[in-house]
């Protein structure tokens, strides 16, 4: 059995990890004015994504044919794992891939909204969240009824992230009369749609705001409807547990930068004439999280490297998105205490980090949620 991860994937882990290193991390205390980890300015922005570009990482998480790196599961993790050392950049290693667009879009679809999402030139936001149904997929209420001119969309949607942005909405509806599983139907809806409406802006603890989005009366054509109606709930799985295995691989790039942060300081800190690093509490606190950092990581290797075998892995996300969005709370919260003052403020990053972390252990599915998952598998 070999824990190692594969030659190449050692090879693209130390690649991204110098460019992080070399060009990302400097540009940490110019930017510390930002409210939030993805906003860069206009000339910074392009120039680190034509530097992406050149790395050949561009649109990582999506496949060579729509014009993605074409990374596995294994490696994207390793990517991502990397990238959220630092809190730059973050925008430009987004995955900028559309899954439901991939398995349930006509090559017209594809054409129109996931090449040109891909290639940077459009944004989009995906919709599925209600005020009702937010951390259960399958209790959305929007309904999707046939009409003699076309399709009509009605309900609302919240925390939609970067809805204000987008050029185009993937909203995840369900066939009128259908309950759970059944009916549910994606629909690709252009920002100008009539009847699709931005709502008001919803301030998030980590700066990054979202959105409520307004579907009052949109009629649409079948050429918005992805894949036949009902096919909605297997490729919204898909996207689900994509971004579940992201966000494990987040919460170990934010920990394993914490703990470096931790170590330096405890040993340069001194109070009472002894470094902190002499203290047994602050020796303990480091060791908590190493060993934290290092079982979060084979579960993570793990979980993603049997989805590039193509296993099923829901039980394996649900489980890593728990334990890694967790762990990395636990691990900043100690490096904050760690770095005192110095902590709490804009003189290190990890304020902004504890911001950051905190929304893991909620979106693409909160940890009660992932462990009830978790217990039906097995009890199943």
């Amino acid at each position: 059995m070999d824990f190692n991860l594969p030659e190449e994937s050692r090879m693209l882990k130390d690649t991204v990890r110098r460019f992080v290193d070399n060009e990302l991390i400097p540009l940490e205390q110019k930017l510390v004015d930002r409210q939030n980890t993805f906003d860069l300015p206009d000339d910074i922005y392009r120039e680190l994504s034509a530097k992406v570009k050149d790395m050949g990482l561009w649109a990582w998480g999506a496949p060579e044919d729509v014009g993605g790196a074409g990374l596995s599961p294994l490696d994207g993790c390793v990517v991502i794992e990397e990238v959220y050392r630092s809190t730059v950049g973050r925008s430009i290693f987004a995955p900028r891939f559309a899954p439901v667009l991939y398995e349930l879009g006509t090559p017209a679809q594809k054409e129109k909204y996931l090449l040109p999402f891909v290639n940077g030139d459009l944004n989009a936001a995906t919709a599925f969240s209600e005020p009702q149904a937010a951390g259960d997929l399958a209790g959305i209420k929007t309904t999707l009824e046939k009409k003699a001119d076309g399709w009509v969309i009605k309900g609302n949607k919240c925390w939609i992230t970067g809805a204000d942005v987008a050029d185009f909405i993937l909203v995840l509806t369900r066939v009128k009369g259908t309950e759970r599983h059944d009916g549910m139907t994606w629909v690709v809806l252009d920002k100008d749609t009539p009847g699709l409406k931005i709502g008001r802006e919803q301030k998030m603890i980590h700066g990054r705001s979202t959105y409520e989005v307004f579907l009052d009366d949109c009629t649409v054509s079948k050429e918005q409807i992805l894949g036949d109606p009902g096919q909605g709930w297997g490729a919204g799985n898909i996207f689900l547990h994509a971004g579940r295995m992201e966000i494990a691989a987040r919460g170990l790039g934010v920990a394993d930068r914490c703990q470096e942060m931790s170590i330096e300081y405890a040993k340069q800190r001194q109070t009472f004439g002894q470094p902190l690093s002499n203290r047994q509490a602050i020796q303990w606190m480091i060791a908590d999280s190493a060993m934290e950092i290092h079982a979060t990581r084979m579960m993570v290797y793990d979980a993603a490297w049997r989805a590039t075998q193509g296993e099923d892995v829901q039980q394996q996300t649900a489980m890593i998105k728990v334990y890694s969005s967790e762990m990395v709370g636990r691990v900043v919260d100690r490096a904050v205490q760690i770095h005192g003052a110095a902590g709490l403020s804009d003189e290190t990053i990890l304020e902004l980090c504890y911001r950051d972390v905190r929304p893991m252990r909620i979106y693409e599915g909160p940890s009660e949620a992932m462990r009830s998952m978790v217990a039906r598998g097995l009890l199943r």
